[in-house]
């Protein structure tokens, strides 16, 4: 005899709804980081704080990021199980992705801001590669 959760506990397969939620949830955070990230920058440039921009581990920072890096890994993972992956293997290659991809965004940020500091935003200049 095959046990069955109660209806109050299925989860929808697939899950659209799931999907919807973190793409949007995601949006909010990412935004509130762009926020936040742009005040730190305006902070530094104005000089009212002695704390170097490279220095990226504030709350302000690292509370949104975490927030898209939750929402996109449920993002990815509920619609992996759109396309019959299952739950466990759809979310573990989520974490993996968005953990990966998280590293490499956050080193890069913290390579462009230490550019900055040291020659300012002409440092970024797309000819100045070349």
């Amino acid at each position: 005899m095959e046990y069955t959760l109660p209806a109050i506990y299925n989860i929808p397969s697939p899950p659209y709804f799931l999907v919807l939620i973190a793409a949007l949830l995601g949006l909010a955070c990412g935004r509130a980081f762009e926020v936040s990230l742009k005040q730190k920058a305006d902070d530094w440039s104005k000089k009212r704080t002695t704390k170097d921009l490279s220095d990226v581990t504030e709350l302000r920072l690292l509370l949104p990021a975490a927030g898209v890096c939750l929402c996109s890994w449920v993002f990815l993972g509920s619609a992996l199980t759109i396309f019959a992956v299952s739950w466990a293997q759809g979310f573990t290659t989520a974490f993996f992705v968005v953990t990966f991809s998280v590293c490499l965004l956050w080193t890069q940020m913290i390579q462009v801001m230490k550019a900055i500091e040291e020659g300012g935003s002409e440092a970024l200049e797309i000819t100045s590669i070349f």
